[in-house]
């Protein structure tokens, strides 16, 4: 299997522009996808993190958007279906069904990039995808590789999360929190949340915790 991960923004972006604007991390991953004579309906799900405001906001202004017909909300869950020309450049290469994503997509606020990781039994067939995705948009090809799988990523385990617990999980990742040696202390990113140190210890602890059970649950 040839994997590769690759960073991609475009204008015509449901999603991106909004999460820049609102300071929303963005984790993202294609549902089923149908069409009649004119159009083709896309399903997404989306898992948002960021201040309760911010999170607010790109849902209401997502609702607003007259390209999305459809959006259900659940706490931080978000499954939306947009409505596109069948003709539309970008979905013809995203749906390809050569292409398989690995994990959910990484929506960066920071930088407005779209981080995506996808295989395929072929590598012409990444090549291709880049060669369509690049007609409407900026891509950037980070890695490839011919691999096994050892692993394949979902949403399964964020829901049982609370949006301080995820925003904690984010934040310690981001800047190195389990990396060996530890770059960053709880003290400076409970200062990022704006809390006391034991209260993003707690919010960490609690999350770990969840984490742990539900994959031990799922895969031991």
């Amino acid at each position: 299997m040839w994997v590769a991960k690759i960073k991609y923004k475009h204008d015509d972006c449901i999603t991106m522009p909004k999460a820049v604007k609102y300071k929303i991390t963005v984790y993202a991953t294609p549902g089923n996808s149908y069409n009649d004579k004119k159009f083709i309906y896309n399903t997404g799900f989306l898992m948002i993190i960021g201040e309760d405001k911010n999170k607010q906001d790109f849902v209401e202004e997502l609702k607003k958007d007259s390209r999305v017909i459809k959006v259900e909300v659940n706490k931080d869950l978000i499954v939306f279906v947009e409505k596109r020309p069948i003709n539309h450049p970008e979905y013809s290469a995203f749906r390809s069904k050569e292409i398989m994503c690995v994990k959910p997509v990484y929506g960066n606020p920071e930088d407005g990039f779209e981080y995506w990781e996808i295989c395929s039994w072929d590598k012409e067939n990444i090549s291709k995808f880049l060669k369509d995705i690049r007609k409407i948009g900026e891509a950037t090809l980070l890695n490839i590789e011919k691999m096994k799988l050892n692993d394949v990523y979902s949403f399964h385990i964020a829901p049982n999360l609370t949006s301080k617990q995820k925003k904690a999980l984010e934040l310690a990742t981001k800047y190195g929190y389990y990396e060996l040696p530890r770059k960053v202390g709880l003290d400076i990113l409970a200062k990022k949340m704006n809390i006391t140190s034991q209260a993003f210890s707690e919010h960490l602890r609690k999350a770990e915790s969840k984490l742990i059970t539900n994959i031990s649950n799922g895969f031991l």
